[in-house]
């Protein structure tokens, strides 16, 4: 819950499990286990798990709080490609490449909002593009503080805008 607060995509990957987990607890199952266990009718050696009841409560209290609050919120996707100067050699247009992604995918955990970062340096020779970022954001306030963040303009003047021509951007809701 700690991790989800912090990157709510976490919520959703989660969603499945945490839901099977509170049909558990919170149906006749549980009341069953519990008291054939309270009875010694279930093994000794049967894995009981190392949460107590109160605190696999407070677990979906939490994810109940945790899915109000981003419910309003939409994530956003970030994807632009861009395509190189035409007069970089393939050896430099291969270690600018690197420098992008090493650059751009070393914000996470930098830039606050960014829930996932990946640069694509590797096209098949049917595209027309050299390079692909593709990222995502909590929300669009989490892109529009990425695009002027410190750590950000940094890697875009310094990596990214002196070495390309072309740059196209699409962003949208998820």
């Amino acid at each position: 819950m700690d991790e989800a607060e912090l990157n709510p995509h976490l919520l959703q990957e989660y969603r499945s499990e945490i839901r099977q987990l509170e049909e558990y607890y919170t149906g006749q199952d549980w009341k069953d286990d519990l008291a054939l266990d309270e009875d010694g009718m279930l093994p000794k050696v049967l894995k009981r798990g190392v949460l107590s009841e109160d605190g696999i409560h407070d677990i979906l209290d939490r994810n109940k709080e945790l899915t109000e609050r981003i419910k309003g919120t939409k994530m956003v996707k970030h994807v632009i490609l861009w395509t190189l100067k035409d007069e970089l050699s393939a050896e430099e247009k291969e270690t600018v490449k690197q420098g992008i992604k090493e650059g751009l995918e070393g914000l996470k955990g930098k830039v606050p909002g960014i829930v996932e970062i990946k640069v694509n340096i590797k096209g098949l020779d049917s595209s027309n593009a050299d390079l692909m970022l593709d990222s995502t954001f909590e929300d669009e306030a989490a892109l529009k503080a990425y695009a002027v963040h410190p750590g950000h303009v940094a890697v875009a003047d310094s990596k990214v805008r002196p070495y390309t021509k072309l740059r196209s951007c699409l962003d949208y809701a998820l």
